[in-house]
């Protein structure tokens, strides 16, 4: 024990032993009493505050890292066992083998499902692989955007799927350039490109051919809006 934490203690053990010899005359309480009185709390607090301070500089209390509401999100999102089965059933009979729990969660995080791989494989990709699945999902290439394209008339490889998202080209923006009289031939993967990073629309298509009486060709609408950018 601390020699400060001593000298406190004898400190207050002296003053109460004074004030029971005060109070203990028959002597009528002054102001000097009163006075004492509060000199005896004050050191009770100076007292109490220096052993909580020793107490606490000797006691090592255990930290904890924990934020309670990430974890609690991060065991909501976590699949259950038997969904984790059962995604292991349907991924093994469309030849992907036997898969580990670790495994099946790590697709799951980048949003690769069995749902997903099916829809996939239906469109005629049946060769994809997991490390494809994984960039589709990763380019926001959707089971739907893939079969549309199908429908549409284009024959795509899975790199040209991903390309295709990565520069913002959708079903809808093809299909209404179709609609305007433009042919695949014209509308190839490299000019939907080309088109949707100048930010080319089919509202803007459209509004030129109006104006100008005639359907514009790809670059007449890339040059276009290059001059009014």
């Amino acid at each position: 024990m601390s020699t400060k934490f001593k000298n406190l203690r004898n400190d207050l053990e002296d003053l109460e032993e004074e004030s029971s010899i005060e109070f203990g005359s028959g002597s009528p309480v002054s102001e000097n009493t009163s006075g004492s009185k509060v000199a005896n709390y004050i050191l009770l607090f100076a007292f109490l505050a220096t052993l909580v301070f020793y107490t606490g500089s000797k006691i090592n209390f255990p930290t904890f890292d924990i934020n309670p509401i990430e974890s609690f999100v991060q065991e909501l999102n976590q699949p259950d066992e038997d969904l984790l089965n059962r995604m292991g059933t349907r991924m093994e009979e469309m030849g992907y083998g036997a898969m580990s729990h670790e495994q099946l969660i790590a697709l799951r995080e980048e949003g690769v499902t069995a749902t997903y791989t099916s829809q996939i494989r239906d469109i005629g990709y049946t060769d994809v692989t997991l490390d494809e699945l994984v960039a589709l999902q990763n380019a926001d290439v959707s089971g739907t955007f893939a079969r549309m394209m199908k429908e549409l008339g284009y024959e795509l490889s899975i790199q040209d799927l991903i390309d295709l998202r990565n520069a913002n080209v959708t079903a809808f923006f093809t299909s209404n350039m179709l609609d305007l009289g433009y042919t695949m031939e014209e509308l190839t993967k490299e000019n939907l490109i080309r088109m949707r990073g100048l930010g080319v629309t089919h509202q803007r298509a459209e509004r030129l051919m109006e104006e100008s009486g005639a359907r514009l060709s790809v670059d007449e609408l890339i040059r276009n809006r290059i001059s009014n950018q």
